[in-house]
C-alpha cells in the first residue's frame, strides 16, 4: 500500500517507494516503460519468463489509485514491447490494462514511446485513451519518453522535463563483492537555465535499466548525452525496506563511494 509520498520538489512527489511521480495540484500519476508484452517476445527467442509484467503493473496502480486521488495517468512512453508488431498476448495485455483503468481514471495519455508502435489498433476502442507522438505539457512541466533529442517549446515556459527510456539504476557492491542494482529516479540540471530533469525508473519488472555512472557513452538517451550536467544529477533510490533515499551528486558519489560503486 501507498504510505504518503516523498516530495521531490515543488511540482511532483514519489508515492511510497514506488516507480511513479503524483502531481498532486493536478491529480497526475506519471510512470513510464511498462513494456507490456516483453515475456511473449522473449519467448520467441527460447527464453520463457513468468508472466509477472502485466501483474505487477496493475497492483501498483490499484495500490496508487485506492490511496490517491488521481484523475489522470500520463505514460512517458514504452507501454508495450515489441517493435515490429503488436503481439496476440501484448494486445490482451494493453486491452486487460484499459479495461482495469477504464472507470478509474478520466484520462490516459501515452506519449509515444520508440516501442509504442501499432497502438492505435488497440486504443481506438478507448475513448479515455489519448495518444500524443512528441510531448505533453503539463503548465510548465514536458512530458516526453527520452529517445529524441530534447526540443524545448519555445512559446512555453518550462522548467521541468520528465523523461523515461533509459530505465536508470545504482549498482553497489556490498562488502562481499555481491553486486545489488537499485532502480531509481535520476534528478538533474539541464543546460538551460532553471530547467531540470527527472528521468524515471522502469515500471517494468524485467527492465533492470542503465547502471548510472559519468560516463555520458553509457546513456541511451541524446538528452542525457547532451542536455544534462550529469555531474550534478542525484539518484533517487526506492525499496520497499529502504524507502526512498536521494544520493549525493554523482561527482561527489563517485569520489566517495568508488569502491561500492559500479
Amino acid at each position: 500500500m501507498v504510505e504518503g509520498y516523498t516530495r521531490i520538489n515543488d511540482k511532483v512527489a514519489i508515492p511510497g517507494p514506488l516507480p511513479v511521480l503524483y502531481i498532486e495540484h493536478r491529480r497526475t500519476l506519471i510512470f513510464a516503460d511498462a513494456h507490456l508484452g516483453f515475456e511473449e517476445e522473449m519467448a520467441k527467442h527460447g527464453l520463457f519468463l513468468p508472466r509477472v509484467q502485466k501483474k505487477n503493473l496493475i497492483k501498483i496502480l490499484d495500490n496508487v489509485l485506492t490511496e490517491l486521488n488521481v484523475s489522470e495517468i500520463v505514460v512517458a512512453g514504452d507501454i508495450k514491447h515489441q517493435f515490429g508488431q503488436l503481439g496476440r498476448i501484448e494486445a490482451r495485455e494493453l486491452r486487460e490494462l484499459f479495461d482495469f483503468l477504464k472507470d478509474k481514471i478520466d484520462r490516459l495519455v501515452i506519449v509515444r514511446g520508440n516501442h509504442d508502435n501499432f497502438l492505435p489498433l488497440v486504443t481506438r476502442k478507448y475513448d479515455f485513451v489519448y495518444l500524443v507522438d512528441d510531448y505533453y505539457l503539463i503548465e510548465d512541466i514536458l512530458i516526453v519518453h527520452g529517445h529524441k533529442k530534447l526540443s524545448l517549446p519555445e512559446d512555453k515556459s518550462i522548467r521541468l522535463v520528465v523523461m523515461g527510456h533509459e530505465h536508470p539504476s545504482l549498482g553497489l557492491r556490498d562488502k562481499l563483492g555481491y553486486l545489488i542494482k537499485y532502480p531509481c529516479f535520476l534528478r538533474a540540471p539541464l543546460r538551460y537555465q532553471g530547467v531540470e530533469v527527472i528521468v524515471l525508473p522502469a515500471i517494468g519488472v524485467y527492465q533492470t535499466g542503465t547502471t548510472i555512472t559519468l560516463d555520458r557513452s553509457s546513456y541511451l538517451s541524446p538528452i542525457i548525452k547532451e542536455d544534462v550536467l550529469l555531474e550534478e544529477a542525484k539518484p533517487i533510490v526506492f525499496d520497499e525496506e529502504l524507502g526512498v533515499l536521494e544520493f549525493p551528486e554523482l561527482k561527489t558519489l563517485f569520489k566517495s563511494f568508488n569502491e561500492m560503486l559500479v
